[in-house]
C-alpha cells in the first residue's frame, strides 16, 4: 500500500487530505504536534504522529523507511523548502501547500506588496510572474518556497490556493457573516457593492487535488479554486441559507479604506480568480462541490465553536466585527 505522510496533518487543510487520500487506499500518517486525530480520521485508518516540522530529527522519525508522498500543509518559506528537498532518498514525491498571493502584475506587484492592488489577468493562469523571491512579505516568502521545490531534486507539485474555506479553519473569513448571524445581525455593510470576487477553495476540491496530484507525480505549480467563484454578496446569501438567516446587505460603492467600517475578507478592489485549466488537463481534476453546497459544513462547525466559547479576538478578523463602525457606516444611509 502507498504510504502518504502529511505535515500539519490535523489542520484543515490535513484533516480533509487525510479523508480523501485514506478513502482512495493510501496509509496515512497525519504529523502533528499533538499527535491527537481530529473525529473519524481513527476509524478510516489513518495513523497519528507526533513531530515539530522545526526539528528535522523528528520529521525524519516519523518518516522512517520512508514514504510515497509527503504532503505539507504548512510549508512557508525557504528553509522549509530546503528542508524538504532534503529528503530525497526517502520520499519519493512532494505535494506542498502554497497560495495564488504569489501571483504578481507585469509591474512586479502583488496582493500584500506596497501600492495599488495588482492588475491580474482575470482566470490567472500558473504561467503569470510571480512575487519576487525573498523575506519580505508572504507572497515572497511563498514564491520564495515554490522557487527553491521546483528547483530541487524531488517532483514537487505546488499548490497555489485561495481564500480556503472549510471546518478546522485558524482564520475562517466566514465568521464575518455567521457571528453576525448568530448575533442576530441583519443589515450587513458590503463595500465595493458587494461585487468583490475573491476566488474561493473548498478544503475539499483542495483534497480532490492533492489526491490527485499525489497519484501522479510532477514539478508543476498548479491552482486550486472553486467552481463559479462567488461574489461577496453571493457568500453573504449562501450563508444566510445555511443558517436559515435573512440578511439585509446595503451595498456601498466604496472600500474600507475610502469609509470605515465596510471591510471584509472577501473586498478587494479588483478580482482575484484563478483559471483551473492546467488541474483539470494535467490530473483530470474535477470539483467535487461548489461554494452553497460546501459553505454549511463551515457554517455547522463555527456555531459550535461561538456557542463553545471561542474567539478571534486579537487576529485581522476581529476588525472585521466591529459592529459600532459598521452600524455609523449604515446610519449613513438610513
Amino acid at each position: 500500500m502507498a504510504r502518504a505522510v502529511l505535515i500539519g496533518g490535523t489542520g484543515q487543510i490535513g484533516r480533509a487530505a487525510a479523508r480523501a487520500l485514506a478513502a482512495d487506499g493510501w496509509d496515512v500518517v497525519a504529523v502533528s504536534r499533538s499527535g491527537t486525530l481530529p473525529d473519524g480520521l481513527a476509524e478510516l485508518g489513518v495513523e497519528a504522529a507526533v513531530a515539530d516540522r522545526a526539528d528535522d530529527a523528528q520529521l525524519r522519525a516519523v518518516l522512517g523507511d520512508g514514504a510515497d508522498v509527503v504532503l505539507d500543509t504548512v510549508a512557508f518559506n525557504r528553509e522549509h523548502g530546503e528542508q524538504l528537498n532534503g529528503l530525497a532518498g526517502l520520499v519519493g514525491s512532494l505535494v506542498v501547500i502554497s497560495s495564488a498571493s504569489v501571483y504578481a502584475d507585469d509591474e512586479g506587484r502583488a496582493l500584500d506588496g506596497e501600492g495599488e492592488m495588482p492588475q491580474l489577468p482575470v482566470p490567472i493562469p500558473e504561467t503569470q510572474r510571480t512575487a519576487e523571491p525573498g523575506d519580505a512579505t508572504y507572497s515572497t516568502q511563498k514564491a520564495e518556497l515554490e522557487q527553491t521545490l521546483l528547483e530541487g531534486p524531488l517532483p514537487s507539485t505546488l499548490v497555489r490556493a485561495c481564500a480556503i474555506h472549510g471546518p478546522g479553519a485558524k482564520l475562517p473569513r466566514e465568521l464575518f457573516f455567521v457571528k453576525r448571524a448568530v448575533d442576530g445581525r441583519r443589515r450587513v455593510a458590503l463595500a465595493l457593492n458587494g461585487e468583490s470576487r475573491f476566488h474561493t477553495t473548498s478544503v475539499a476540491n483542495l483534497a480532490e487535488l492533492i489526491r490527485l496530484a499525489a497519484a501522479q507525480p510532477g514539478n508543476r505549480p498548479l491552482n486550486a479554486g472553486d467552481p463559479e467563484p462567488p461574489t461577496t454578496l453571493e457568500i453573504c446569501r449562501a450563508i444566510g441559507d445555511a443558517l436559515d438567516h435573512e440578511f439585509e446587505p446595503v451595498l456601498f460603492p466604496e472600500d474600507s479604506e475610502e469609509r470605515p467600517g465596510l471591510d471584509n475578507p472577501w473586498a478587494v478592489p479588483r478580482p482575484l480568480v484563478v483559471s483551473m485549466a492546467a488541474a483539470e488537463e494535467q490530473l483530470g481534476y474535477r470539483p467535487v462541490t461548489t461554494y452553497p453546497e460546501a459553505v454549511p459544513e463551515t457554517c455547522a462547525w463555527l456555531v459550535a465553536e461561538l456557542e463553545g466559547g471561542r474567539s478571534w479576538d486579537g487576529t485581522y478578523l476581529e476588525g472585521m466585527l466591529d459592529y459600532a463602525a459598521e452600524d455609523e457606516a449604515l446610519a449613513s444611509r438610513g
